[in-house]
This record gives C-alpha cells, structure tokens and sequence, in this order.
C-alpha cells in the first residue's frame, strides 16, 4: 500500500512545482514599467474630434519620444476636417505592470485654423514596447498606433 500514497504524493509535489513555474511565467511577462516605452516613435491616428457641437474627421502623423520617465515630447501633422495642422506635443505617461497605462498630452499649434488643446489616452505597449496602441479617453474617437524607430 506504499506505492500509491508514494505515487499520490509524487504526483502532487509535481504539480505543486509546475504550477509555481506557470505563475514565475506569468510574472515574469508582466514585468512592465514607465521604462518600458522609451526612445522615439512614428505614429499614425485617425477619427474623430469632438468639437462639442459635433464630430470632426482627423486624421494625421507624428513622431513621439518618451524619456523612459513618463515624459513625452514630439510633434504632429495632421488634417482636422478639412485644415491641415501642425502641432508640438508635450505630456506625460504611466505604464502598468500588465502593459497597460495612460498618458495626457497637451498640443499647441499656430497654424492658421487649427486650435492647441489636450487629450487623454489608454495605452498598450505590444512587442517589447517596440509597439504601442492608444485610444482617446476624453470624448475624441480618435485611436493611434505607435511605432519605435530603429
């Protein structure tokens, strides 16, 4: 009668073992941070910016830094209805240990039509943070793919 409580018992440390190993995993693939989005990003966007009365077609490209410290700067070009825009983009950002965060970005332009504002976003960092997806969070329905530069 031995051998099956010496089996069970094999059996149960066995699993005991590769479960911890499954969660060391887990976590180690959750090892995100602000540090996690650093160097310099070509952007695109589009969708829609809420005026207040109504929804305005954008759409646009930018090149986006982050520090590695939750700072970000850069610049934007992009069309908002109709009138093509220029800005320069100041902000910052937090990054979750699952790949999530946030970021809010102040932009100021001086091209003739266009007005300076600020957004918020959800962000998720992808391929070792060589890709990050965001979507506005501030009413916009605006969405973004950034791209590290190599």
């Amino acid at each position: 009668m031995k051998r099956p409580i010496t089996a069970v018992l094999a059996v149960a440390i066995a699993v005991i073992l590769f479960s911890d190993t499954l969660e060391g995993t887990a976590a180690a693939r959750a090892g995100f941070s602000t540090a996690s989005m650093k160097g310099s990003y070509a952007g695109i966007f589009s969708g829609q910016a809420n005026t207040g009365e109504s929804l305005i077609s954008l759409l646009g490209t930018g090149i986006f830094i982050a520090d590695g410290k939750g700072n970000l700067t850069g610049h934007e070009t992009y069309t908002f209805g109709t009138t093509p825009c220029q800005a320069a983009i100041l902000g910052t950002y937090q990054v979750d240990a699952d790949g999530s965060g946030t970021d809010s970005v102040t932009f100021t332009t001086s091209s003739p039509g266009c007005v300076s504002g600020a957004y918020t976003q959800s962000l998720a960092i992808a391929d070792k943070g060589d890709l990050v997806l965001l979507s506005n969070t501030n009413g916009d329905q605006i969405n973004e793919e950034w791209h590290r530069q190599k």
